[in-house]
């Protein structure tokens, strides 16, 4: 059994939805860490969505928290890890047009 670790980004997060990651076919996936960086000078509120691979099920993992301008939001890590199931997607959308960076570190278990 194979565990690779990775790194996914992604860069001027906005209003769209938009996909950070997407578990591979055949991988469970663990998230062990993700930052989200408000690249503004305003407050924004940014949300992560869970999206199931294997039903239409979208659901929020954070919705709308409040990042700071100019800094740095961790919601996974110190402990906490979640998992992802093979074909699931990581999301991530903000309520300011290109004003998010997201950072996912993942384990990979094939």
């Amino acid at each position: 059994m194979a565990t690779n670790f990775k790194n996914a980004l992604i860069k001027d997060v906005g209003t769209v939805r938009v996909p950070v990651y997407v578990s591979p076919p055949s991988t469970k996936t663990t998230i062990i860490g993700l930052s989200m960086a408000n690249v503004t000078s305003s407050v924004v509120a940014g949300s992560l969505l869970i999206g199931s691979g294997t039903d239409s099920v979208v659901a929020y993992l954070i919705k709308e928290v409040a990042v700071a301008p100019n800094s740095t939001l961790k919601p996974i890590g110190k402990g906490e890890k979640i998992v992802l199931q093979p074909g699931d997607t990581l999301f991530a959308e903000s309520d300011t047009a290109d004003s998010l960076d997201v950072v996912v570190s993942t384990v990979e278990i094939v």
